[in-house]
């Protein structure tokens, strides 16, 4: 019975006016959202939409040896290249990179089909710049009332919730139907009588997508390019270890990570137009928060299924170098815990994978910091972080314990009626110490099997998203009460001061927000979050006020640190990257990539 469906579907028989609308509705707005390709695949949508492809070359997948044989018949050699895959595990058999397009209108509604292994297979032979255009009906088609037995509505969260977080969604059309019982009445009309109410149909379609009326809309058609993590990733190693005169973060004469880059903007605007408008420098100035994440984020990076030796040696002299400033008193260089905590972890990671005893020192620093921190900090956080990894490297019943204490010292912290977690620092409730805080108390978590704190972490996690991201991604730096934020800026305006830090938005806090997704659902957590993931990587690539790709707006291989909210780049004491800014890049980029991680 599967089989007739899906041949019944390559070629629809002739329709009602009302019908037919529907089918031209999907077809024309993917075809408007494709434009003029190179290379498409076709994924089973109904003959018409492949017949009409602007493309040198189209190929075409089927669910069943019937169905692409009906499609052969129809389409002739107008498709260069017919393949059949399993709708339960459908492999698409071409080459990565392999497409600048692909279009499926009509499969995504099937029960039988394996949506999820679908969508990550057209993402693997899509090129980097290339289009998805694929259709999904909601439950406001009229179909829906006698339909769910067969098929898959979606509610538009629903339905980005498929892209995410591998995609950017980059087009969409939203279709209107007329709701069931009208749809009925119409399409039982003569012909001409139903023309007015197709006229009606294609105003209301118009009309929906341009006032983003998502949830009226009877059938979604989406258009999405993949994410490039992979490249992303690689070009961000490349950065963190390229040598600081060359615009990297590597200093060959010391062996270590420097703090950062500055940089000026030689146009005057307030954003560059591009790398070449930027002048990069290098910055010395040592913080101790600084080189211990980017080590983090290597190291993470580095014991991960993506991790090669490539960069060992490096690796090894950045953890001589620290182990040679803290090994004899830890407390001399007056490091704080956001830097002992990455440093614990770093040198647990390292125990694993390299041939040198490393444990030793991460233990030193453990005891170091039960004994000079109290939790009374946001950043003390990430001391549970780093205990967290060396527990598991040893095994230490010692370090159990204390990570059993700090979860609960971490949790009496948490201020429901607010949706943050409230320490001493008179920071505590800026976005980044509330991520720090979510990475320590999820691998506790994690780590000690007490799953009844998860609900903590939601609760923050869904404050985070529903006050402080932005419809484009962004996460706030802190949301301020109206009134102070409202004399605040009328003071700055009339004095022309510097922006309010609530006006800043960083790319790190985009990927301290992926990595506290990341850990929680590693400690078993279940609600959802691929959707902001997947918006707040997005942000990084182009959804942000300049509509441009922050990495390639930098020129180094990495994104640049900040974009105002109306989109400045020139606020002086911000004009830097951070080598911290990098490690949690890379974290993120690893964790979406990790094949055993909790996006796969």
């Amino acid at each position: 019975m599967r089989d007739k469906v899906l041949q019944r579907w390559v070629k629809q028989p002739p329709a009602s006016p009302e019908i037919q609308y529907l089918r031209d509705a999907e077809r024309l707005n993917a075809w408007e959202q494709l434009g003029e390709r190179t290379r498409v695949l076709d994924i089973a949508s109904e003959s018409n939409v492949t017949a009409g492809l602007q493309a040198e070359a189209v190929a075409r997948v089927d669910f069943s040896p019937d169905a692409i044989d009906h499609a052969r018949d129809i389409l002739g050699d107008d498709v260069d290249r017919y393949e059949v895959t399993d709708p339960e595990k459908p492999d698409l058999p071409f080459p990565d990179d392999h497409f600048d397009a692909a279009v499926s209108i009509g499969p995504y509604d099937w029960k039988f089909l394996d949506i999820d292994h679908l969508t990550a297979e057209v993402n693997r032979v899509l090129e980097s710049d290339g289009l998805f255009s694929f259709s999904v009906p909601t439950p406001r088609s009229p179909y829906a009332t006698r339909g769910r037995n067969r098929f898959r509505y979606y509610e538009p969260d629903e339905a980005l919730d498929i892209i995410a977080p591998d995609w950017q969604l980059v087009d969409y059309d939203l279709v209107f139907q007329y709701p069931d019982r009208i749809h009925r009445i119409v399409k039982s009309l003569p012909t001409t009588m139903q023309e007015p109410f197709v006229d009606f149909s294609w105003r209301a379609t118009k009309e929906l997508t341009k006032r983003d009326r998502w949830n009226e809309a009877a059938y979604l058609v989406l258009g999405a390019k993949p994410m490039e993590y992979d490249d992303s990733l690689e070009s961000a190693l490349e950065c963190l270890f390229r040598q600081a005169e060359d615009n990297g973060f590597w200093d060959t004469h010391d062996s270590k990570f420097i703090r950062g880059l500055d940089y000026s903007i030689d146009t005057g605007e307030h954003a560059p137009a591009g790398p070449a408008d930027l002048s990069w420098t290098r910055d010395d100035t040592i913080q101790w928060r600084y080189a211990p994440f980017a080590l983090m984020g290597a190291m993470q990076w580095r014991v991960s299924e993506r991790g090669t030796d490539a960069v060992d040696e490096k690796l090894r002299d950045q953890l001589a170098y620290f182990e040679d400033k803290l090994a004899d008193d830890p407390s001399r260089i007056g490091m704080p815990s956001y830097g002992v905590g990455p440093l614990i972890l770093s040198y647990a990671l390292a125990d694993s994978v390299f041939e040198e005893e490393y444990a030793e020192m991460a233990r030193t620093l453990f005891d170091y910091s039960r004994e000079a921190f109290d939790f009374s900090h946001a950043e003390d956080s990430l001391l549970a972080y780093g205990w967290s990894y060396l527990y598991e490297q040893t095994g230490d019943e010692d370090v159990l314990a204390a990570i059993e204490d700090a979860l609960w010292e971490i949790n009496e912290r948490l201020d429901p009626p607010s949706g943050t977690f409230q320490f001493d620092n008179g920071t505590t409730r800026r976005h980044q110490n509330q991520m720090y805080t979510i990475w320590g108390m999820a691998r506790a978590i994690e780590v000690t099997g007490k799953t009844g704190y998860l609900d903590s972490l939601e609760l923050v996690l869904d404050y985070t998203i529903d006050e402080r991201m932005q419809a484009d991604g962004a996460f706030i730096w802190e949301d301020v009460a109206q009134p102070i934020r409202g004399w605040t800026e009328f003071v700055i305006d009339f004095f022309d001061r510097r922006p309010p830090h609530w006006d800043f938005l960083y790319e790190c806090h985009q990927t301290f927000f992926v990595n506290a997704v990341t850990h929680y659902y590693a400690a078993g957590g279940e609600r959802d979050y691929d959707r902001a993931v997947g918006e707040a990587m997005a942000w990084i690539y182009g959804t942000n006020a300049l509509d441009a790709d922050l990495t390639e707006l930098s020129g180094l291989g990495v994104p640049m640190r900040f974009v105002t909210r109306d989109g400045h780049m020139d606020v002086p004491d911000q004009m830097y990257k951070g080598a911290y800014e990098v490690g949690s890049y890379i974290m993120a980029l690893t964790n979406l990539l990790d094949a055993d991680g909790p996006f796969r």
